[in-house]
């Protein structure tokens, strides 16, 4: 190297210049630190202000305008309660909002409060651990663990927030968090008493964000965030609490204040695909689905009784107190335990007890012989009795519909129950198809599917019905019902009288069985229809009952129905009801110590 390139070399390379060109890289450095800081601040601010944003900018996930519109107000509220159709996919939602508040807001403790501990373990598992991670690499990025177990259901976030589910009960006590989802809010028990005393004192906390640590920090005195609640549900009976929390948001949000409410019908899900025409239209035209069933769950509309209603809400939702049903069983079951105790076929059906009593309850509807097609279902209904003092309290554990059947099949179906319940009694409705059921009853009975033959049974109440079975040995058994207005009219009240005396029980709604029923998460799909069935079948049951109306004609009340309202389930229910008060005045006697023979 030449003389005159050294010289280059070490003019390059002398200190000034050195440490001339590491401070412009400062310089520059910290310019862009600074416009980047402050790039920052500005879209955090904006993100917090606009989360919907956030969702579809940042975690890049396709959402409907409602969707983004529910997030936004979601956000912005102190309270909020959105009343959702069934198929909207509201466990989405939340699940998209509670992710975004998580990782906007480091520190965020956020607690979703389900039905059903199955419930909170799906919406950690599934929405957020597999649906929300496999839409949103970002998202992935941001949330550092999930834990799904028997004890903790949580998402841990990279910058310490956290989402946990757990569902609404004593255990949770002593929990925190600053945003608050309360998920099918109508469903809790205890209503504003569980409300007030269990989920609402989670909320007494407030995050602090790390600039307001510092006791120099100008922003040591900057106001802390308002803590959130957000409800949701589907839509339910007006005379409910969850009623009127839903009126609180609306009034206050109509006299302004940051309280919102809204209902979001079926039509949402139709528009944007979520629900097909065809799935709506087999949703209208169901056995099952009645007119205010479908304004419930689907229009998102509250159902309030009218003046003409003879039984109301407040008669029937005290009553759902039991846990568990009873299955008869299949024919597989049934074979396997074939000549062994009867009761342990019954799953869930407890041996019998000192002066117990079991009762099968049956309106009959048959199949139209001309036309192949029947409006109504054969309904059955199982009781178990148990004495308390001298009364009988009545677990209505089993109801099953029929639909479209004959007259030998149905009584074969009554003889199974019958049998396999080991059952005192059968309650028949008479009434025109009914008598051809009788008839059938009143012969030895081939069961080909069990390998068995049933024998004969007679009505017990009536020699011109019991006169019907050609067989003088047949055990008579079976309470023959014959409506008429005095009998109608007795029966309904007698039914009346029994809610208001909480002498009969019922079993609980169906998303709370998901909790009861043993081994539920791991069943399949049809098992899990199965075992919901008769809590299903209650429900049902329950807003039938609760439509019907009432009149009053030459002193005598009549109960019907109206529009596409039905009442075979009540008139299965009422008829066992009616045999069973009967019944209870042989038990007083038999307290007393003496004896009586009703019929």
């Amino acid at each position: 190297m030449t003389e005159k390139n050294n010289q280059e070399v070490e003019e390059i390379l002398s200190d000034e210049v050195i440490k001339s060109y590491h401070k412009k890289r400062k310089n520059l450095s910290a310019r862009k630190k600074d416009r980047f800081q402050e790039g920052m601040k500005i879209w955090t601010c904006f993100y917090r202000l606009n989360i919907h944003r956030f969702a579809t900018d940042y975690l890049q996930l396709n959402l409907y305008p409602f969707q983004m519109i529910i997030l936004y107000l979601m956000n912005i509220m102190y309270s909020s309660c959105f009343i959702c159709a069934r198929g909207l996919s509201k466990s989405y939602t939340t699940a998209v909002f509670a992710c975004c508040r998580a990782v906007l807001f480091p520190g965020q403790l956020i607690l979703i409060s389900c039905t059903t501990k199955e419930q909170s373990r799906n919406l950690v598992r599934e929405k957020i651990g597999k649906e929300l991670m496999k839409q949103s690499p970002m998202l992935r990025r941001e949330i550092a663990d999930i834990k799904v177990g028997t004890n903790e259901t949580c998402v841990y976030f990279r910058n310490g927030s956290t989402i946990q589910a757990i569902n609404a009960s004593e255990n949770t006590r002593g929990l925190r968090c600053h945003i608050l989802v309360i998920d099918e809010y109508r469903m809790i028990q205890g209503g504003f008493d569980t409300l007030n005393s269990i989920l609402k004192p989670f909320l007494n906390c407030v995050r602090i964000p790390k600039f307001k640590n510092n006791e120099n920090s100008k922003y040591k005195n900057y106001p802390s965030e308002e803590n959130k609640t957000i409800y949701l549900s589907s839509a339910w009976l007006g005379d409910h609490w969850s009623y009127d929390l839903y009126k609180e948001h609306r009034e206050k949000m109509l006299k302004g204040e940051d309280w919102f409410t809204c209902n979001l019908p079926y039509q949402l899900s139709a528009h944007h695909g979520l629900l097909t025409k065809k799935r709506i239209d087999d949703i209208v035209s169901s056995e099952n689905m009645s007119d205010m069933s479908f304004s419930m769950e689907f229009e998102a509309l509250w159902y309030k009784t009218n003046d003409h209603s003879f039984f109301k809400p407040s008669d029937i939702l005290p009553l759902r107190t039991l846990e568990y049903a009873w299955y008869p069983p299949t024919t597989e079951e049934y074979a396997t335990q074939k000549n062994k105790d009867m009761s342990k076929k019954s799953y869930y059906l407890k041996p019998i007890v000192k002066d117990e009593m079991r009762v099968i309850s049956c309106d009959i509807a048959l199949m139209d012989s001309k036309n192949g097609k029947n409006n109504d279902n054969a309904i059955f209904t199982f009781f178990r009795c148990l004495p308390k003092n001298e009364n009988y309290i009545a677990e209505v554990l089993y109801q099953a519909s029929y639909e479209g059947a004959k007259a030998k099949e149905l009584a074969l179906y009554i003889k199974r129950l019958y049998y396999d319940a080991q059952c005192e009694y059968i309650v028949l409705d008479v009434q025109g198809n009914g008598l051809s059921v009788l008839d059938e009853l009143g012969e030895p009975t081939v069961d080909v599917e069990r390998g068995e033959t049933y024998p004969p049974l007679k009505a017990m109440n009536e020699d011109r019905y019991a006169d019907r079975c050609g067989y003088a040995n047949a055990q008579k058994c079976i309470f023959c019902i014959a409506g008429n207005q005095k009998l109608n009219h007795e029966i309904a009240t007698q039914l009346k009288t029994s809610f208001q005396n909480k002498t009969i029980r019922m079993l609980k709604n169906q998303m709370e069985a998901e909790d009861i029923i043993e081994g539920y998460a791991t069943m399949s799909p049809q098992e899990q229809a199965n075992k919901l069935l008769p809590y299903i079948q209650t429900s049902l049951m329950q807003n039938e009952i609760i439509c019907l109306e009432y009149e009053i004609k030459q002193s005598y009340i009549r109960v019907y129905e109206t529009g596409k309202n039905r009442k075979d389930r009540y008139s299965s229910l009422s008829y066992g009801n009616y045999f069973i008060r009967l019944q209870e005045k042989k038990l007083k006697k038999k307290k007393k110590g003496s004896s009586i023979n009703l019929w």
